[in-house]
């Protein structure tokens, strides 16, 4: 193949990638760090399994192009007043939402929080009973089932001893250097940093109630022209094509 037609055909391809790019409606994504669906590497990049399940969205279909947007657990709220995405993965409308112009599409994975303690320290199962008497590592922003779902700092504090964190590594980490009596974690994280970490597996007490189970849902703004009934499709064809499975399978989570 000639120099020009190389440089033709290049052309050729650019242009309708970029008509192909511009011919789709924009659906922005927001997303908080939330281990293993919205994290950062070691320097610093935006990654997980909603980056990945976005990716996969685009390649089944090319009516809508996702993208995505960082926000934190504590402002999404306001960021989706005041328009700056259009969607969230992996949220439960139970999380705040009832209130706002949105429509949760079908569960698509479950999933869910667990306490961790010392086994120096916490004997048995009944350690996690009375949290009240503990101290408690949490995510700021996160609704957990033993306070009600209320996520205010300002609440959580005046109920229990806690420390409030944007990194549940972190989180783990107090309770594992002795800091910190209790910290509750995604059980999706938990399970990874267990592999990552084994040797602190024999360390932790895990708790086998659920502070709560997740009910992981796609909330999708009304005013979209994308709808519930075609978000859900696109879930369908995800599970069937297996592409579900292999983002979720990357992440150590059985579907």
């Amino acid at each position: 193949m000639s120099k020009k037609l190389l440089l033709i055909s290049l052309f050729v391809f650019i242009y309708l990638f970029i008509s192909k790019l511009y011919a789709a409606e924009n659906i922005i994504v927001g997303g908080y760090i939330f281990p293993p669906f919205v994290e950062k590497d070691n320097n610093g990049k935006t990654k997980g399994i909603t980056l990945d399940l976005i990716k996969s969205l685009n390649e089944i279909q090319n009516k809508y192009h996702f993208s995505f947007i960082l926000t934190s657990a504590r402002r999404r709220y306001l960021a989706f007043e005041q328009k700056q995405f259009d969607a969230l993965f992996f949220e439960n409308i139970l999380w705040g939402w009832q209130n706002h112009p949105v429509q949760a599409s079908k569960v698509f994975l479950f999933g869910g929080e667990v306490f961790i303690a010392l086994k120096s320290k916490a004997k048995t199962q009944n350690y996690f009973n009375s949290l009240e008497e503990r101290s408690i590592s949490a995510m700021l922003g996160y609704h957990y089932k033993f306070a009600d779902l209320n996520s205010e700092p300002n609440y959580l504090r005046s109920k229990f001893n806690i420390h409030l964190s944007t990194d549940e590594k972190m989180n783990i980490q107090l309770v594992l250097s002795n800091r910190m009596d209790i910290a509750i974690v995604t059980k999706s994280y938990l399970d990874r940093f267990l592999l990552e970490n084994p040797s602190t597996k024999s360390k932790l007490l895990i708790s086998r109630k659920l502070d709560q189970e997740y009910k992981h849902t796609i909330l999708l703004r009304k005013e979209v022209s994308l709808d519930i009934d075609e978000m859900n499709s696109f879930i369908d064809k995800l599970v069937e094509t297996g592409k579900l499975k292999t983002v979720l399978n990357k992440y150590g989570i059985k579907s």
